[in-house]
């Protein structure tokens, strides 16, 4: 019921967004998200995915008649912020230049396809120069027309009856527009066989003729069944965008094929695929890596069995229907990669065993923190006995006070693409662990360590001569060892002390094969803790320092105890120190995210924090 109660308690914390408290911290470079993304990809199958057929459709624009439909014009809503640009109507007093339109306002594109700046001085001379001319042109056609001769409707003035329209004018037999003429005639510049002509060089078979029908632009019209065939494993970059997530580019080279009306085709092309892509966190307490928005920018188009025909316009037309259906296609890679990367961060929320004692969880206690150097993940792990509770270190001591915050971690230097932060705490819950479980207990006997004296009456009397005045004959020894409180553990600048707190219970065996006690013995012991990796795991190995003995009680009167101060001595290090240890062997789980590799880490002991750097 209390083990329930207490994950039941830790959900609602998650869910309702209370910040739990931190006692592990992993920080990672833009080069660990990089390559755990570039894992995913050759991993899963997202590339396979994509080798398909490419259908009629896709992005809004059917592939096979792209070349004469437009796009639609996009312009950005003004009352449009954030991150994904919706497209909506354009305001009246937005300027085109800003719109992206080619024209400002106050320009005007003249017949020869120059733009002609009404703004501009020299051209409003220009315009009053021109009609100041007007007007007196019209004045000089008034005094013209005072002494004209007024022709009878219908009526031909004589010079053009006689000169334009008679034979060998402009109009008449064997003039320049006539059948027969220089424009009209056969071999003119319209007629058959002339530069306009059929069979010209504009002509229908001409140049032009080969953009007309049964043409380039019918043959590109009559493209289909696009298939991509190949697609290279996506090299990829990140870049870390503060407060927001991660700027994610993808570079590939894609292989299509395709057929038209003159054969297959053969396309390749380059792509960058861009994704801005948000970290937040859902309800479970999870974070997510969520695209935000998703583009493809094209490279080079080539197409092989077109290459040599027209090459700039048949690029151009096939880049255009690429820029319409590739990005509903690679896009989705991008979404199913991040999935798959979200789901090894889910992994950290997962149980993992410690030892046969008990288990070790990481949990996020906060959203993620994305500055501009690197990304950072406050954890919260969770100690708990095998079938029971948590374990809440330091266990039993209340009056001690509000446990320690987590310390700042040093700044990432350039060389380190991760760095692992472990609190004291943390590592005190451990052992606090294997306290409650009784681990730390052992019963040494007589012949139990070679390189241990002889634990009996005769070697104990040798110091304490109380010991063998009541135990003449030489009678086994059982040294009872017992940690009744949980150890603790200080951090120093390149030092780990761990102080453990025992009591040393000497009993001496009966004939009749019952115990009794000689004395109790309280010691208090430092050890000098070391760690290392292996497996990704934390080994901790301890090292006696010093011990100090107390007397508790004593069945043979008091005695000076320090004069057993090196026989405890021996026993801890001998025997308890090993048995401690091979319960340390099982090593501390790390947590398994962004597929960091820490067994090859460099290992600081700094002021209350342990920090791993890869």
């Amino acid at each position: 019921m209390w083990t329930a109660w207490c994950v039941a308690a830790l959900s609602v914390a998650a869910v309702c967004g209370i910040r739990q408290e931190t006692n592990t911290v992993l920080r990672v470079s833009k080069d660990v998200l990089s390559n755990a993304i570039s894992g995913t990809l050759q991993q899963s199958d997202a590339l396979h995915s994509a080798l398909r057929e490419v259908p009629a459709g896709v992005g809004g624009v059917p592939y096979n008649d792209f070349h004469v439909r437009d796009p639609p014009s996009k312009y950005p809503n003004g009352n449009q912020f954030g991150g994904n640009y919706k497209y909506g109507h354009v305001k009246t007093n937005d300027n085109t230049a800003q719109l992206g339109a080619k024209y400002r306002y106050g320009e005007i594109l003249e017949s020869d396809g120059s733009i002609r700046d009404l703004r501009r001085g020299d051209y409003r001379s220009a315009v009053n120069a021109d009609l100041r001319r007007s007007k007196s042109a019209e004045r000089a056609g008034t005094a013209r027309r005072l002494h004209r001769r007024e022709l009878r409707p219908g009526a031909i003035s004589p010079g053009v009856a006689t000169g334009a329209l008679g034979p060998g004018g402009l109009l008449g037999a064997g003039g320049m527009l006539a059948a027969d003429g220089i424009l009209s005639g056969q071999g003119g510049l319209l007629g058959g066989g002339g530069l306009l002509g059929n069979g010209g060089l504009l002509g229908g078979g001409g140049v032009l003729g080969v953009l007309g029908e049964g043409g380039i632009l019918e043959t590109v019209q009559g493209i289909t069944g696009l298939r991509i065939v190949e697609l290279t494993l996506p090299r990829v970059s990140v870049r870390l965008l503060p407060g927001v997530g991660v700027y994610l580019n993808l570079y590939t080279r894609v292989a299509i094929n395709g057929k038209s009306l003159i054969g297959f085709l053969d396309i390749a092309v380059e792509v960058n695929i861009t994704a801005k892509v948000r970290l937040t966190m859902d309800r479970t307490g999870y974070p997510r890596l969520v695209i935000e928005r998703c583009d493809t920018l094209l490279g080079g188009v080539k197409v092989k069995l077109l290459r040599g025909l027209l090459p700039n316009l048949v690029d151009n037309l096939v880049n255009r229907v690429l820029a319409n259906v590739l990005p509903d296609l690679l896009c989705p890679i991008v979404d199913v990669v991040l999935g798959l990367v979200n789901d090894q961060l889910g992994l950290v929320n997962s149980l993992v065993p410690l030892g046969i004692l008990g288990s070790v969880q990481y949990t996020f206690s906060s959203l993620p923190l994305v500055t501009g150097e690197f990304l950072e993940l406050d954890l919260n792990t969770l100690v708990g006995e095998l079938g029971g509770g948590l374990i809440d270190y330091p266990l039993g001591r209340p009056a001690m006070g509000p446990r320690q915050k987590m310390p700042e971690l040093p700044p990432m230097d350039d060389n380190t693409n991760s760095q692992l932060a472990i609190s004291a705490n943390f590592l005190g819950s451990v052992l606090t662990l294997l306290q409650k479980q009784g681990a730390l207990d052992i019963d040494i006997t007589n012949g139990m360590f070679e390189d241990l004296p002889p634990l009996t009456t005769s070697t104990l009397g040798a110091l304490i001569p109380k010991v063998f005045q009541q135990y003449p004959e030489s009678r086994p020894l059982t040294i009872r060892i017992q940690v009744p409180r949980p150890p603790s553990v200080t951090l120093q600048q390149d030092k780990a002390v761990v102080k453990v707190f025992a009591t040393s219970e000497v009993m001496v065996s009966q004939p009749n094969e019952v115990e009794t006690t000689i004395c109790l013995i309280d010691v208090d012991t430092e050890l000098l803790a070391m760690f290392s990796v292996e497996n990704d795991k934390l080994m901790i190995d301890a090292k006696l320092d010093k011990t100090s003995l107390n007397l508790r009680t004593s069945n043979v009167g008091n005695f000076d105890v320090s004069l057993l101060e090196m026989l405890v001595g021996k026993i801890f290090d001998l025997a308890f120190l090993p048995a401690m240890n091979a319960v340390l062997g099982s090593g501390v789980p790390l947590p398994k995210i962004l597929n960091i590799d820490f067994n090859n880490a460099d290992i600081d002991i700094l002021e209350d924090l342990l920090v791993l750097s890869t």
